[in-house]
């Protein structure tokens, strides 16, 4: 038979105040790093998925985990951003399938790890009436500017609330809890 073999799969086991905003309409804000270092390989094994395609299974799982009627934006960031609606869209089939091509289409091809800048951005734009809203924070690496980051994050923690996925085995610790609200 030769060397045994054992082939294992993980699926994110969200915490319950995770999954029940997804019962509630809310606005809800991805925002995920498409730095270079997202393109390395989560293990040191050929073959290994690469950080990027973890996110991206990720983020594609609660996007159609989300209720209809709900709103949402994506955005990606490196040393600039960009958001795949101009603004948060309701959630539809129409705009559901629309994410989804774009999700998949995403690449780690782009530089530094700059989150600061759209995170102001997210916090500087009022909150719908009546959406809560929530972000979700995709990222593997180490700002140079975590305080900046942390500060920012609690200064809006009262009409936000903030999680992080942290992806790989560097990522930053300290950023990824400290950014959880």
């Amino acid at each position: 038979m030769g060397n045994p073999v054992v082939m294992l799969s993980l699926y994110p086991d969200f915490p319950n105040d995770v999954m029940s905003l997804m019962t509630s309409h809310a606005e809800f804000l991805f925002i995920m790093d498409r730095s270079g270092s997202m393109s390395c390989p989560m293990h040191n094994r050929p073959g290994a998925q690469d950080r990027i395609g973890s996110a991206r299974d990720t983020l594609l799982l609660l996007l159609k985990s989300l209720p209809m009627g709900c709103y949402f934006n994506i955005i990606s960031f490196e040393n600039i951003y960009n958001s795949f609606f101009p603004k948060s869209v309701e959630y539809s089939q129409k705009t559901m399938d629309e994410a989804l091509e774009k999700v998949k289409a995403m690449r780690a091809d782009l530089r530094g790890t700059e989150i600061l800048q759209p995170l102001k951005d997210i916090y500087s734009q009022p909150c719908l009436p009546d959406q809560p809203r929530q972000l979700f924070l995709f990222t593997d690496g180490e700002v140079g500017n975590t305080k900046e980051v942390l500060d920012l994050v609690k200064a809006n923690a009262g009409s936000h609330r903030c999680f992080s996925f942290g992806i790989g085995e560097g990522a930053s610790s300290a950023l990824i809890s400290g950014v959880t609200s």
